[in-house]
């Protein structure tokens, strides 16, 4: 049953503190609210988990209704009173009540014993709603709620549900009144200030108070401004109060027009970022008070305005902090790769109605989903039944059945959702590729919201973890996830693996610089990617902290910002400037086929056209003055310049604003372009490479399968080995994409050659992705000379990542001569924790060899096509050939 409340009069006997336990042969005591597992008992065990408390209930109880009532619970429970069966309750993140009235002894002592489980065997977690914290860690068990025995000697109040309208101050209120029989009902309204702005009167008929008020010009809630109203609901007999209910609420609008989405009936870009609900102090989705505002406080640094419940329903002071703080919430609610029986289908409508009567009524909730990822295995007729509930009891907001899309999960071909949500988890050159594929013009318009993505692994030093933690890691970094084999996520194995690459030739503090320096490109490319689009309503990143299942996060283990919140805000803000760049055609075989530009590498003395975007989504800019800036590693001006901007500008679909050129400097190095529209400021680093050099005749192409292309353009002086043998070559240095056995005794035979593969072939080699999952190592050698980085791999590596790398491990087997090898660029994964390379320098018998699986001529996603447009990947390839020729 439902709690009931009286504020005026009622009596409550809190149940939190300390309890007798016992599960799985262990014994002693437990603090609720809170879950075994962080209280030292069985993580892997279901139950049954014993609760026992002896109360000693007030004799003047005698002749009242009384409730034993919790607020929320994992993840079924027995009650029974002095013997006496109370009640059962199944599902993890509802309030709930047992009428206990007719078990209890006023004035004398009272046991109370609880049996609870958490899902597992008797409860599959795959019916059980548990969302994604087992995947996390594991499912959690125990009262993680505030528990407490109620008592009613009148009335009651219960199912309250408020459904403001922003556009016409009108409220419906509905609620359940008990013992309430010839009672009247008065519902008062209070603005922000505490007065009095709309009072309804009218009698409860058929136990339930139906209400409609208006109040005029409501004062609308948002981040700037989160006005809380309150309703009060008060019965009253004979005039006088027989009992009060009181809950805030606030008005607000999220919608659409068309592609655009609109807050207020204002243009907006929510800003999200993903929180599973991992507290390990905790291990449960109910932090404090001080953790949640710290958590808005830092995520708002960021330049994020909105926190997206992946799959969780917290504890509900975190939604009552919300609507204080002006934090937009997206609530997700728990259905995760669910298999669906006969009671998952008639859990699942009880589960989700009640919890949408616990937070309906939170302003700061302004997005839905019904469940994430969900195929072929959820029905339409359930997802219809669940969408009804949510529409027929929330009111202001946007709503979709399923946060990735069906079409992407093998889910529904057709949806119930108000925005479209994909979830692209995907390497930087196939996310434009991506989004240009799933956009259909044919569809009505309406806005995108990236549900999730753009995550971006980072490393853990566990020396740091450990020393941090009185000189142990935590347990949910040793122990295996039993979801999860060690084939897909090797956290466990970490410190064991890790020591294995003992001679790696960089410490966990350079591994943990190099993966966060390495991840903020990621961000900034994809969410400016993001922000240069019309219809993008929004997007949620993942995600909050770092967890046993993943390091994509804003914050690490120990809590600290993983990025400088200034330089972040240039991309994640309300107002951004995105830098873009014409468009070009390339006619290729007897066609016209899309070129691609390198926006972000140049060639010395060539000239660079640039555009300037502005996303922009608050109040109207009044315009101004553009000033850039290109600026040497020494942080002198190499080219500067202004440019005028007419306002006003108004948000909406993101706008060119300015255009200008130059030449690129012919000093060949890093150089950094800066945009300022008065105060409103981004940055991108450029990479200048010296203009072509000549080839030297003496190379050798060997192309059976004409993988090079155009990259056997580079030189018309070299001999084709196409129309040849290896017995024509003398001193020449041979590039190969199809290295074999023939190609290996060359080398063996004291030959020089550049091996390029970029799939599987001759070399054992094995399908990674280039920037997700990885770190990029790179190592001080001569093909280096003259190609900026700084020891990471940032966007001078857009149009030479690969999908293969190398396999280490396998190569002295596939090549039994294989004197020494020395990493150039190598790839770690951050999962997994083992090597592979991209280039690599092989000493096979007498002869050199530089094998490398990049992708020089681009070719992959968005990436250029052909050698010629690439100047990163000529001048690596150049030095490389270099580093090779005879009498270096």
């Amino acid at each position: 049953m439902t709690q009931w409340v009286n504020a005026l009069q009622s009596h409550s006997l809190p149940l939190d503190g300390t309890w007798e336990f016992s599960l799985a042969g262990q014994s002693g005591s437990i603090v609720v609210p809170g879950v075994w597992e962080a209280q030292g008992y069985a993580r892997y065990v279901e139950g049954p988990a014993v609760y026992r408390r002896t109360l000693a209930v007030p004799a003047d109880w005698q002749g009242m209704r009384v409730q034993l009532q919790f607020d929320a619970l994992s993840y079924h429970i027995e009650a029974r009173l002095n013997g006496v069966r109370v009640g059962e309750h199944t599902g993890m993140w509802t309030a709930f009540a047992f009428d206990v009235t007719d078990a209890l002894r006023p004035g004398l002592e009272n046991l109370l014993e609880l049996t609870v489980y958490k899902p597992g065997e008797r409860f599959p977690m795959r019916e059980s709603l548990a969302g994604f914290l087992p995947d996390v860690c594991i499912p959690f068990g125990g009262v993680w709620g505030r528990a407490r025995l109620t008592a009613f000697p009148g009335a009651a109040l219960s199912d309250l549900w408020l459904l403001p309208d922003a556009g016409t101050g009108r409220v419906h209120v509905e609620a359940a009144a008990h013992g309430a029989q010839g009672m009247n009902a008065v519902v008062r309204l209070f603005d922000p200030a505490g007065r009095e702005a709309a009072i309804w009167l009218g009698a409860v008929e058929a136990d339930a108070v139906h209400a409609d008020l208006t109040v005029q010009m409501p004062r609308l809630w948002g981040p700037d401004d989160p006005a809380l109203y309150t309703v009060e609901l008060r019965l009253e007999s004979g005039g006088a109060a027989q009992a009060i209910l009181r809950r805030t609420f606030g008005f607000r609008t999220l919608s659409s027009d068309g592609d655009q989405l609109l807050y207020n009936d204002q243009p907006a870009i929510l800003r999200g970022i993903l929180n599973w609900g991992w507290y390990p102090e905790t291990l449960c989705p109910a932090p404090d008070e001080g953790t949640i505002r710290d958590e808005f406080r830092r995520v708002r640094s960021l330049g994020y305005n909105l926190v997206k419940l992946c799959l969780v329903v917290p504890s509900p002071r975190y939604f009552e902090i919300a609507d204080e703080e002006g934090m937009f919430l997206w609530l997700e609610l728990p259905m995760w790769l669910p298999h669906v029986t006969e009671r998952l289908e008639k859990q699942a409508p009880m589960e989700y109605a009640d919890i949408l009567a616990r937070v309906h009524a939170h302003p700061s909730i302004v997005l839905y989903s019904l469940g994430c990822e969900l195929d072929a295995e959820v029905n339409a007729d359930l997802l219809s039944r669940l969408n009804g509930i949510l529409r027929s009891r929330t009111s202001g907001v946007l709503a979709c059945d399923n946060s990735g899309s069906g079409e992407a999960y093998g889910g529904l071909g057709f949806d119930f959702a108000d925005f479209n949500d994909y979830h692209f988890y995907c390497d930087l050159h196939y996310f434009t590729p991506l989004v240009d594929h799933f956009r259909r013009d044919w569809r009505p318009p309406r806005p995108w919201i990236f549900g999730e993505f753009c995550d971006a692994d980072d490393y853990r030093d566990l020396e740091e973890i450990a020393a941090a933690s009185g000189g142990t890691l935590p347990w949910w970094l040793t122990e295996k996830n039993p979801i999860h084999s060690l084939q897909a996520l090797g956290y466990p194995l970490q410190d064991e693996r890790m020591r294995q690459l003992a001679d790696l030739g960089f410490s966990g503090q350079d591994l943990q610089r190099i993966a966060r320096r390495q991840s903020f490109v990621i961000r900034k490319t994809i969410l400016e990617k993001v922000r240069g689009r019309s219809g993008m309503g929004g997007y949620v990143v993942t995600g909050l902290r770092d967890t046993p299942l993943a390091t994509s996060s804003m914050f690490d283990d120990l809590g600290r910002t993983k990025y400088d919140a200034d330089a972040f805000r240039a991309f994640n803000a309300e107002s951004i400037l995105v830098l873009e760049q014409g468009r070009r055609r390339l006619w290729k075989r007897g066609g016209d086929r899309p070129a691609p530009m390198d926006r972000f590498n140049l060639t010395a003395g060539t000239p660079v056209d640039y555009r300037i975007i502005l996303a922009h989504a608050g109040a109207d800019l009044p315009g101004g003055d553009l000033r850039w800036r290109l600026l040497d590693g020494d942080g002198r001006a190499a080219a500067r310049g202004s440019c005028a901007v007419e306002g006003p500008l108004v948000g909406g679909a993101p706008r060119e604003i300015a255009s200008f050129g130059f030449s690129a400097p012919d000093a060949a190095g890093e150089y950094a372009l800066e945009v300022d529209l008065d105060g409103l400021r981004n940055r991108w680093t450029l990479w200048v490479y010296p203009a072509a050099s000549a080839v030297s005749a003496s190379v050798a192409w060997h192309d059976p399968g004409g993988a090079l292309g155009d990259l056997r353009d580079w030189t018309d002086a070299a001999l084709d080995l196409c129309r040849g043998s290896f017995a024509a070559l003398t001193d020449h240095l041979l590039v190969t994409s199809a290295p074999d056995p023939a190609v290996i005794d060359y080398v063996r035979g004291g030959g020089r050659a550049i091996l390029l593969q970029t799939g599987p072939g001759y070399l054992p080699a094995v399908p990674r992705p280039f920037w997700r999952e990885s770190l990029k190592l790179l190592y001080d050698h001569p093909v280096w000379a003259g190609f900026p980085h700084r020891g990471y791999a940032d966007l001078q590596f857009y149009h030479l990542a690969t999908d293969h790398a190398l396999d280490s491990a396998a190569l002295s087997a596939a090549l039994p001569d294989l004197r020494a090898v020395m990493p150039i660029l190598r790839r770690l994964d951050a999962r997994q924790f083992m090597l592979t390379d991209y280039l690599v320098e092989l000493r096979i018998g007498e002869g050199v060899a530089l094998a490398s699986t990049l992708r020089f001529a681009g070719g992959a996603g968005d990436q250029v096509s052909g050698l010629s447009a690439s100047p990163a990947g000529r001048h690596l390839l150049e030095g490389m050939v270099s580093y090779l020729s005879p009498g270096r």
